[in-house]
């Protein structure tokens, strides 16, 4: 989504800069929300790729580039490697992780402005972009439109004051974007996606993410996400409404996700793009009716 180098001394201290693409962060606020936030983590001991200001106490650098006007910040390394979340070890350590993430971005506060992941920025501007990208298969289209539309019905059923609100990371798939020690000490980067969101949506993503590792093993899957809970659980305590609204907002984020990839030829190649994604996509929102959770039957 941006672009990130590896930076190294002479003295072989490494460090992170980010360059933001100009036509998806391109806003100084939200890369300053973002700062903030990972200010704030640390402050509450929670690990994280901290940015480096400058000489003059700057954390932003601005690049007047050909393609436009583009934000960068250096960052601390995140110590460490990545690791599969595989055993119900490291998937237990994660909850922990993630729910002492939510339990500091409690008493998170910023004056500068960041896009809430809210219904409208999860489903209705996602439906505009594949709408757009679709148009040669409009039929198509219009029943992935009944689906996000019936999964917004949904959570509108729980409803949506009984989920829990709050600082969201935003991609906890928990590859890529954590790097783990020998002991499982837990560095977080790569809060590009971070905003104000429901709890229930960012836990999403872990289990959609371990959905697609063990397509062919539910068994290992129900292990896993157990094991996450019971790890969130003990740190933070998460509502019978916010479990409800996690499988809806599975389908919620692949949603989301087929938009993001359809608005973004830029990267296509790193991504899946055209018809062969939209069969793809078109599968997975066949099959919810016979999805793993018996609640997607009575959403559509």
């Amino acid at each position: 989504m941006n672009d990130t180098y590896l930076v190294t001394t002479t003295s072989d201290e490494k460090f992170i800069f980010r360059v933001y693409r100009g036509d998806w962060r391109k806003e100084y606020s939200e890369i300053a929300f973002e700062l903030e936030l990972l200010r704030h983590l640390n402050q509450n001991r929670i690990s994280v790729s901290l940015p480096i200001a400058d000489i003059h106490g700057e954390f932003i650098q601005t690049i007047d580039a050909p393609e436009g006007r583009r934000f960068s910040v250096l960052f601390t390394f995140a110590e460490g490697s990545e690791r599969g979340i595989d055993n119900e070890e490291i998937s237990s350590a994660f909850g922990k992780a993630v729910a002492n993430i939510h339990l500091k971005g409690d008493s998170f506060k910023s004056d500068y402005a960041r896009p809430h992941l809210n219904l409208d920025y999860l489903i209705n501007q996602s439906l505009d972009i594949i709408e757009a990208g679709m148009g040669h298969r409009k039929d198509d289209f219009e029943f992935i439109k009944e689906v996000g539309k019936a999964l917004e019905q949904a959570l509108l059923d729980i409803p949506l004051n009984q989920l829990d609100w709050g600082i969201c990371h935003g991609d906890l798939h928990g590859n890529t974007n954590v790097s783990f020690t020998e002991d499982l000490v837990m560095t977080h980067y790569d809060f590009d996606l971070c905003g104000y969101g429901w709890r229930a949506y960012d836990i999403a993503e872990f289990r959609l993410a371990r959905e697609v590792r063990l397509s062919h093993d539910p068994e290992q899957l129900e292990r896993l996400w157990s094991a996450f809970i019971e790890g969130y659980h003990s740190i933070r305590a998460l509502s019978e409404s916010d479990l409800r609204a996690v499988p809806i907002f599975v389908g919620i984020r692949q949603l989301w996700l087929m938009g993001l990839c359809l608005s973004d030829p830029h990267i296509t190649g790193s991504i899946d793009y055209g018809d062969e994604f939209i069969d793809e996509k078109l599968d997975y929102f066949k099959q919810l009716k016979e999805h793993l959770y018996g609640s997607y039957s009575e959403i559509l």
